[in-house]
């Protein structure tokens, strides 16, 4: 079958919602857990679809793939969230080809990030991709997509300063309530310890070591396992109710589709501060009007790294450049991707005359063929190369073939 990549390029394309043009509760009636992305997944595979992923965080939920139009994705995605089509339409977005892959650049590398470079996006990206590999449905183009926009991603970050300095929503959040605190001890419960939470309680061990902190989540084992590991409290979640008003500071950072920490559980007005990291809110709005307490969300607390941004924006221009270089690699390497089945069977055939001239001269001391997998390895590369670069195609296989043929070694052996 022939392939055209431009054909192949018009057909990537991301649909999504974000922070951008959507507030947290309307993040919330879009965001998904990994079940529900099984779910998507599996109803993508069951409609013909071969390579796609879905990115859900608290800043966005956006879902990628090799489609005819970002309406397929668009419609995948509703079937399995409490938003409508019609507001995803009205508060989302979509692109398709050239500006779907400069979105996934720029995601990756955080320059479309709620906190500028903020490379936590890093590993939530790698996450999603992962659990589509694992579903079968990251195909062969769509891999050395990813791969150009990781390498890209590793360029920005050692090469640029957009990333310096250790500020993510987490850190942010602590760095608030140090601030709010001033360094005073205080009794902290973190609700919620997957993988956020973790990384919450990691940092406040580190950078806030007056807060005395107690752990607690749905799933009680996990609480306990962590309680464990960093030796700190652990609060049995049927105990919540009960005992969520002795602290000062409450961090929530579940993933519940409704409230987990209820205004009732709260029976003083003494001062308190309470920090919802969790799209949807898990706490119930109504604690804010409590006397004394201070409730923040996930977009309070990016407000408070605007400083930091300002600096990283300088950084942009260089990022931006880094984009557009692999870009377009990743051009050239599309176009040559339509000559993948001929580049095989020639390595084949080129190994295939190495193994003959090796049986003709078995007896030969020493072998003259040690190099032989990095003889047709470099022919390959130069073939490659000079596919990229090059328009007569069928001239740079003959050439490849000579260069073979013609090498000391080779010429050697058939001696």
């Amino acid at each position: 079958m022939h392939f055209n990549p431009d054909h192949m390029l018009s057909r990537f394309c991301v649909a999504g919602i974000s922070y951008r043009k959507a507030d947290t509760n309307i993040r919330g009636q879009f965001a998904v857990d990994e079940p529900a992305v099984l779910k998507i997944l599996k109803d993508a595979a069951d409609h013909g679809l071969h390579s796609i992923f879905v990115l859900s965080t608290c800043n966005r939920t956006e879902i990628y793939g090799y489609v005819q139009h970002p309406y397929e994705l668009v419609w995948i995605l509703s079937r399995h969230v409490r938003g409508s089509v019609e507001d995803f339409l009205h508060h989302g977005f979509h692109f398709t080809g050239r500006d779907a892959l400069h979105h996934l650049f720029r995601v990756s590398a955080g320059l479309d990030s709620q906190i500028i470079g903020d490379y936590e996006i890093q590993g939530q990206l790698k996450a999603a991709i992962n659990l589509s590999r694992k579903q079968g449905l990251i195909g062969p183009v769509m891999d050395r997509t990813i791969n150009f926009v990781f390498q890209a991603a590793k360029k920005i970050r050692t090469s640029t300063l957009l990333s310096t300095g250790t500020v993510s929503v987490s850190f942010a959040a602590i760095e608030w309530l140090h601030r709010q605190t001033s360094g005073a001890k205080v009794q902290t419960l973190v609700l919620g310890t997957g993988k956020f939470g973790t990384s919450v309680c990691k940092s406040l061990l580190q950078y806030l070591p007056e807060a005395e902190l107690t752990v607690c989540n749905r799933t009680n084992e996990k609480a306990r396992q962590l309680s464990v590991e960093l030796n700190v409290r652990y609060l049995p979640f049927e105990e919540l109710a009960h005992n969520a008003d002795a602290y000062d500071a409450i961090i929530v950072s579940t993933s519940a589709n409704q409230p987990v920490l209820l205004n009732r559980y709260l029976r003083s007005n003494k001062r308190r501060f309470v920090v919802d990291l969790s799209v949807p809110a898990n706490v119930e709005s109504t604690i804010a009007e409590r006397p004394g307490t201070t409730l923040v969300n996930v977009d309070d607390i990016s407000e408070q790294l605007k400083r930091t941004v300002d600096k990283r924006m300088q950084e942009v221009p260089k990022a931006e450049s880094i984009i557009a270089a692999y870009e377009a690699e990743f051009y050239q390497w599309l176009h040559t991707y339509r000559h993948s089945h001929a580049v095989k069977h020639m390595k084949e055939q080129l190994h295939g005359l190495l193994q003959g001239d090796v049986s003709a001269c078995e007896m030969a001391s020493p072998p003259v063929h040690a190099d032989a997998d990095a003889l047709v390895q470099q022919t390959i590369n130069d073939l490659m190369v000079n596919l990229r670069s090059q328009v007569a195609k069928g001239c740079q296989f003959i050439n490849a073939y000579r260069y073979f043929l013609e090498h000391p070694a080779v010429v050697l052996q058939q001696s």
